[in-house]
């Protein structure tokens, strides 16, 4: 059974394809509904989302999903939610560099600095493919991200020791600056603020923040603000100075410190570096790209012992 037959079996008989993540398929069903069906999830994993976002609703200045249905009506569970306003930021912006990218970079900032204002919810979030809580009881942020990025490296070490130089020195390195982090004030992190997960109107400013779940944590917004300059435009060559055109408006607008932007930089990059594997679309894995930027001089430079 195909991904759009399981939406026939609950009725919808024309389903439209509109968006394809990490996690899942999209589609528009009419009505002002559209369905995910999910690749991995289980049903308590997404009954704890349900509660997560109706924990989260209407705290910040921008619409957030409401899942209002769960089902399982083939081999996937899939849910309803009532379609949010906008268009994804990646269908409007101007390329980076090019006249008018300012505006969606605004629009970027403007969306990790709500998220850096909200307390997170009670209700704690498992990460990536992990079936228990990222932050469980009173694990702090340090130990639960070195944690983290403890567990993926050694799981995938074998894709990642051969096209990173020094692996495992960098990995180790890597882990002290971040266990020696200072604990940070809990902030809300989504954890893959994408232009395809920023709906936008006609002025580029945010109306819709999607896909919460992924990496989605009670964490440090300095955290977020690094991951979102990389995956923001992740497979240009022109990776590098866009991180730094946005590290350079998180310094200057919310006063975030460089050397802890590029140490959070490299966890998030081992965390998603594996991230589609197993992915049933069969899209290309992140490994390259964490390689490079493992393998970059300023990266070497900041993890040499």
């Amino acid at each position: 059974m195909s991904y759009a037959e399981e939406l026939h079996a609950l009725g919808y008989r024309e389903p439209e394809e509109l968006a394809i993540g990490m996690q899942g398929v999209v589609y528009r069903l009419g009505g002002g509904k559209v369905a995910k069906v999910w690749f991995h999830a289980q049903e308590r994993e997404l009954r704890t989302l349900m509660e997560f976002y109706a924990a989260i609703d209407g705290r910040l200045p921008f619409a957030t999903p409401r899942m209002s249905e769960l089902h399982r009506p083939g081999t996937h569970w899939v849910t309803v939610e009532e379609e949010l306003p906008g268009r994804p930021l990646y269908q409007v912006a101007a390329p980076y560099g090019e006249v008018g990218w300012e505006r969606s970079r605004d629009c970027v900032v403007e969306v990790v600095e709500a998220l850096a204002h909200v307390e997170p919810p009670d209700v704690r979030l498992a990460v990536l493919d992990e079936t228990d809580p990222f932050r469980a009881g009173n694990v702090s942020w340090t130990d639960a991200i070195s944690g983290l990025v403890r567990r993926r490296t050694e799981r995938f070490a074998a894709k990642l020791t051969p096209v990173i130089d020094d692996f495992e020195m960098k990995v180790d390195t890597l882990l002290k600056l971040l266990e020696d982090m200072k604990e940070p004030d809990a902030r809300l992190v989504h954890g893959d603020v994408t232009s395809g997960n920023i709906l936008v109107d006609d002025d580029l400013r945010p109306v819709t923040l999607l896909d919460f779940g992924l990496l989605t944590m009670a964490g440090d917004p300095v955290f977020e603000a690094a991951a979102a300059a990389s995956v923001i435009d992740l497979w240009s060559p022109r990776v590098r100075e866009v991180e730094a055109a946005y590290d350079a408006a998180f310094a200057d607008r919310l006063g975030y410190d460089a050397v802890q932007l590029l140490v959070y930089r490299c966890a998030y990059s081992l965390l998603i570096a594996n991230v589609h594997d197993d992915d049933p679309y069969d899209r290309d894995s992140h490994v390259p790209l964490t390689a490079k930027l493992f393998n970059t001089p300023e990266v070497t430079a900041l993890l040499r012992r």
